[in-house]
């Protein structure tokens, strides 16, 4: 019979990835060898990911501390959002988070800030030298991923005064330089930007290389990080604005659609062919299925939150108190987490850690 000790590193990776998530992060304490195969870069892939809780900030900047929230339990955060681990600043706004990393706009003065990116779970961060937009409070959002390369890009859009993008700046780690590309999202009959954005604290999704974004023409953006591939893919038929995420390897899109019956339905939509463009439905119950007996307005009244990366789980936020739900699409089951409190509707950001250390996170 053959020992743990004697599997090789494949087929011990083959036996984690059946395990749920919990446990896989108990195998992290076995040994210094199951922890570095586990945070290896090349197995985040086969393995599931660790939610581990949500970053929520304030929408105006600058902005006080950002807060965090557990979904695994405990009680403690195990992150702590103070980021005592990077240099002096006045205050810190979150911007961007992908794979483990952070992209931070660092507050020195009033006027003054430049951007960090940064590892929570490693405390290893890196500041970017400024773009030519430096003091202007861009979007900037973040992508990164671990499976393919240790690199990072920023990418930064500014808008015009029609808020169509006339182009933007993409920062490589592996360059350590800002670039600039010309605006793809042009429409051929009248030469004219089409893409404006939903609004800096817009949802965006890092995948296959590519930025994803919703834009106020219930379509969703694409560009890759060398400004080659620019395209737009419509959301579903009739519905309104809702969430845009990775989950399972694949991007889902989450919204609350009117029937003819008047009723009000949550669906959730996957899209598994890009080049058809064709959005397939996943799942769709009832909304007082989620909202119970709240009565909710559909436009103030909650929140999405996020999709599980590894799970047919979402998360959003119902009511005046900003309560943290649930909803498990699997077993149609609703869970209230906590309540967050306020009512400034603040922007969140789902984090799963990375223990992996960076070369690139080291200036």
């Amino acid at each position: 019979m053959r020992t743990v000790a004697s599997l090789t590193d494949d087929l011990l990776v083959a036996i984690l990835s059946r395990l749920p998530v919990k446990s896989l992060r108990r195998c992290m304490c076995v040994s210094r060898t199951w922890r570095g195969i586990i945070s290896h870069p090349h197995n985040q892939r086969q393995l599931p990911q660790t939610l581990e809780g949500f970053f929520y900030v304030p929408r105006s900047e600058p902005a006080p501390a950002p807060s965090f929230t557990n979904v695994t339990g405990t009680v403690r955060p195990l992150v702590s959002p103070l980021f005592d681990f990077l240099p002096q600043h006045q205050s810190i706004f979150l911007l961007s988070c992908c794979n483990g990393l952070l992209l931070c706009r660092c507050w020195e003065g009033q006027d003054d800030f430049h951007y960090v990116v940064c590892n929570p779970a490693t405390e290893e961060w890196v500041r970017l030298p400024d773009s030519i937009n430096a003091g202007t409070e861009c979007m900037a959002r973040l992508g990164f991923d671990p499976a393919v390369s240790d690199h990072f890009h920023v990418f930064e859009f500014s808008e015009d005064h029609d808020i169509s993008q006339p182009g933007m700046e993409v920062y490589s780690s592996e360059t350590g330089e800002w670039v600039h590309k010309e605006n793809g999202w042009i429409d051929t009959e009248d030469d004219e930007a089409f893409v404006s954005l939903v609004g800096h604290h817009s949802g965006d999704v890092f995948l296959n290389g590519c930025l994803h974004f919703l834009t106020m023409d219930d379509d969703i953006a694409v560009v890759d990080t060398e400004g080659k591939t620019w395209r737009k893919i419509p959301i579903p038929e009739l519905c309104t604005v809702g969430l845009i995420q990775k989950s399972q390897g694949s991007l889902h899109f989450v919204s609350f659609l009117e029937t003819d019956e008047s009723m009000v339905e949550l669906v959730v939509y996957v899209l598994e062919n890009y080049r058809s463009q064709e959005w397939i439905l996943k799942h769709s119950t009832d909304a007082s299925y989620i909202f119970g007996e709240r009565e909710i307005d559909l436009i103030q009244g909650f929140q999405w939150v996020a999709m599980h990366p590894d799970c047919n789980i979402i998360f959003l936020t119902v009511g005046w108190d900003n309560t943290l739900v649930s909803y498990d699409m699997d077993h149609h089951k609703i869970q209230e987490i906590c309540d967050l409190g306020g009512d400034d509707n603040p922007r969140y950001l789902p984090y799963v850690p990375l223990y992996s250390e960076l070369q690139t996170l080291h200036a």
